[in-house]
């Protein structure tokens, strides 16, 4: 504590005494030095010193005028990062879009830029990636159109950055290759664009003489600049794995800094050298540590105290009798007698006190059992009012030949959240399948207001995308406890065949394409547009897909229950292993008409998911619908 209040009141001093000399070119010195001392504390955590040298800045700055816009809007962007990073990302992210309103009221176009890059950097850090790239975008769009001599590389490695985590190679080599197209760019961007470019190589599709041609480039820019950027160690694992030279990677995965990712790259360092046994330790020890990252601190175990007796001795020489030892005697025949009347008394209530408390307990049990009781009774009820509420005969169109479509949920112990819809609207086919956030009574609640919002706006007409919109719109206001829905919304035209859909932080479907000319049926998981879940985000645009005819051809859309349900090694089903056994059932089969392939597709997978578990308790639902559509 007293270390930090010397470092602020040494802040405090410096900044007075430079500000007691600002006038004239006097000021321009103040604030290059505020400037220093800014960026110096902004790799530093400490917070307060940052804070107010920030705020001294950024008031110089706006006392200086237009000479010094620029700066004004780099340290207030800085500071809404910092507190991104370092105190609360709710007040980063407040502050970055009370700099985004102050640069439109004054039509700054510098500020919007700063800004708008500090949100998509922000909505990146928060995997909220539709977002953050429609950011950068934006960012970018500024940058080219108000200031075409400056260079647009950092918002382009941004979206790289993005794609790297979508694990999309092409497109971060493209925005790579933009970022290095930029006029003049930084050398330090240039390390950083060639380092996208070596992890986009690393992917299986490209050889390794298109890494290494990459990799001596980015080697002859490190030794240029003289030191590396943050993607060198990441680079070098991925230029020992693509040479074969595997036991040097796994010397460079090991001393790798960022948790998850390092256990990562060790699991696969392990397994290429072909210790299969420390790959899996290694891949479970890395899954352990992704799932925890959110957790809360483990709480320090309080101490016992240990409770000592007074033990006081009777002063009988300040007494004024004189006892005799008669006395004495029968004093301590008295004193042994009271102990011991004083002992049976204590037994005897303090018996009685145990026997009420058991009393207690087992009426308390009884009355727990009869409560337990009725709640599952309860549960078992609301369960079947919850699966009313989604269609449940089958086949769901009778006088419908050229439709095909099953759907099943089988539900975990309680209520849940998971939810199927489909209906006819002249003639086209409108289907979703959808996902609620948490467990319980709240989730089959939101449940329930999804399926009837969502058949409430697909009967107005609406594109998949449309519907999207207004579902996100409705259910994101007063959501104070941040509920939310994945989602997949599919449109079937059933004359033509084509398929609008829209995929709201849902999991990709499995779309069965028929191949006429070899009468066989290829599953491949559907390259969906990426969208954030309905309920988070107000006033997000969601964008849709379309495929053209898919009469003959199946689609398989479930929720995460199916590839995450769990067996008694807590090993996950998995998505190949769905895959697998959606390409397989097929086989037995040969020719098969569209009237049977779904109810049968979902049977099998019923039947291969409960003999992967192989009895382990279910802990979520398991929702699937599978439609294919005939040609008339």
């Amino acid at each position: 504590m007293k270390k930090k209040i010397f470092i602020v009141l040494t802040v405090v001093m410096t900044t007075l005494a430079a500000g007691a000399q600002t006038s004239g070119a006097d000021g321009d010195d103040h604030i290059a030095q505020l400037e220093k001392e800014m960026y110096r504390y902004y790799s530093s955590s400490a917070i307060d010193s940052f804070m107010l040298i920030t705020d001294q800045l950024i008031e110089a700055c706006r006392k200086a005028g237009p000479s010094q816009e620029r700066l004004f809007y780099k340290a207030w962007s800085n500071q809404a990062i910092y507190s991104f990073n370092r105190v609360n990302r709710t007040r980063g992210l407040e502050l970055a879009q009370q700099i985004h309103d102050y640069a439109y009221q004054h039509d700054s176009k510098f500020g919007l830029y700063t800004s708008t890059y500090a949100l998509a950097t922000m909505s990146s850090t928060l995997r909220h990636f539709a977002q953050a790239e429609h950011e950068f975008t934006e960012a970018i769009n500024y940058q080219h159109r108000f200031f075409p001599d400056e260079s647009a590389a950092a918002p382009y490695l941004g979206i790289a950055k993005i794609y790297v985590n979508l694990k999309k190679p092409e497109k971060v080599l493209d925005c790579a290759r933009k970022a290095l197209a930029e006029p003049n760019v930084i050398m330090q961007h240039k390390l950083s664009a060639w380092s996208h470019i070596c992890i986009a190589y690393n992917d299986e599709k490209y050889s390794r003489d298109d890494f290494n041609r990459a990799y001596a480039e980015r080697e002859k820019l490190k030794h240029d600049i003289g030191h590396d950027d943050n993607f060198g160690p990441v680079v070098n694992f991925y230029h020992a794995m693509k040479n074969g030279r595997y036991a040097e990677a796994l010397d460079i995965a090991t001393n790798i800094q960022g948790g998850a990712d390092r256990l990562g790259f060790i699991s696969e360092a392990y397994a290429s050298l072909g210790d299969y046994r420390q790959a899996y330790l290694y891949r479970m020890r890395h899954m352990e540590y992704r799932d925890s990252v959110n957790t809360a601190e483990v709480q320090k175990m309080s101490y016992e105290y240990a409770t000592q007796i007074d033990v006081t001795r009777a002063e009988n020489e300040a007494k004024d009798l004189r006892l005799s030892k008669l006395d004495l005697q029968i004093q301590a025949a008295m004193v042994i007698f009271l102990i011991t009347l004083a002992f049976f008394i204590f037994y005897y209530f303090r018996r009685r006190k145990q026997m009420q408390e058991l009393r207690h307990a087992y009426n308390q049990l009884a009355d727990t059992t009869t409560a337990k009781e009725r709640i599952d009774s309860e549960l078992r009820i609301a369960r079947n009012i919850q699966m009313s509420m989604v269609p449940q005969t089958f086949p769901a169109f009778p006088d419908r030949r050229d439709i095909d479509l099953h759907a099943a949920i089988v539900p975990a112990k309680e209520v849940g959240g998971d939810l199927y819809d489909f209906f006819l609207q002249d003639d086209h086919l409108c289907f979703c399948v959808g996902d609620v956030s948490g467990k319980g009574i709240p989730a089959s609640l939101t449940m329930a207001v999804a399926v009837n919002l969502f058949r409430t706006v697909a009967k107005e007409g609406f594109s998949p995308e449309v519907i999207a919109t207004k579902l996100n719109d409705t259910m994101s206001a007063n959501n104070e406890n941040a509920v939310f829905v994945t989602m997949f919304i599919g449109i079937i035209d059933l004359k033509t065949g084509n398929l609008d859909y829209c995929n709201c932080g849902h999991n990709s479907p499995v779309y069965g394409e028929r191949r006429m000319h070899t009468s066989q049926t290829v599953f491949r998981f559907l390259d969906v547009e990426s969208n954030v879940p309905i309920g988070l985000w107000p006033n997000y645009t969601f964008v849709g897909g379309h495929l053209d005819d898919i009469r003959g051809s199946s689609l398989f859309v479930y929720t995460d229950g199916v590839n995450e349900a769990e067996n008694r090694l807590q090993e996950q089903f998995g998505e190949k292993r769905m895959l697998r056994v959606l390409r397989e059932s097929t086989q037995p089969f040969g020719e098969r008409t569209p009237k049977t392939r779904s109810h049968f597709l979902i049977d099998e997978m019923k039947c291969a998911l409960d003999a992967f578990v192989d009895g382990a308790e279910q802990s979520d639902d398991l929702t699937m619908l599978c439609v294919s559509i005939k040609q008339r």
